[in-house]
């Protein structure tokens, strides 16, 4: 069951970075040219947020009820001395929530904004930090692997 809640994750997580880096891309692009802000937007917006509840979600669900006898042997002192451990335990689930509240926050103000120019600037913003922030956890990842 594990085994297969971690390649979920990776999946979401591989996926959510393949959507995220178009979103942005359109974005910018939107934003930059004054394009119209359409459906696909909409909706690609809309895949982004799923795609990142749905990672926090199985990443909650694996740390916190799957393979708990693990996790007992981990305390946080020890976690703090060793980088691998520690940003697994702590600095992970910190930074990933982060960019979930900022998506959202920003999601927010693309649906209270009337202008597609002003809806893409927000997307570009909001979305690309949150990019930008995933695309630098998993250097760290690579790093402390």
């Amino acid at each position: 069951m594990y085994r297969f809640m971690i390649l979920l994750h990776v999946f979401t997580s591989a996926l959510f970075l393949v959507v995220a880096v178009t979103l942005s891309v359109r974005s910018l692009a939107g934003w930059f040219k004054n394009l119209v802000y359409i459906k696909k937007d909409k909706y690609l917006a809309l895949l982004f947020m799923g795609l990142l509840y749905l990672t926090l979600i199985n990443g909650i669900i694996m740390y916190f009820f799957i393979d708990p006898a693990s996790k007992s042997s981990i305390d946080i002192q020890h976690a703090v001395k060793q980088a691998s451990l520690r940003f697994w335990v702590v600095e992970h689930f910190y930074v990933m929530t982060f960019a979930l509240i900022l998506s959202q926050i920003g999601g927010i103000f693309i649906r209270k904004t009337t202008g597609d120019r002003n809806r893409f600037g927000y997307a570009s913003f909001y979305y690309g930090i949150a990019t930008l922030i995933t695309v630098v956890a998993r250097t760290f990842y690579m790093i402390y692997r």
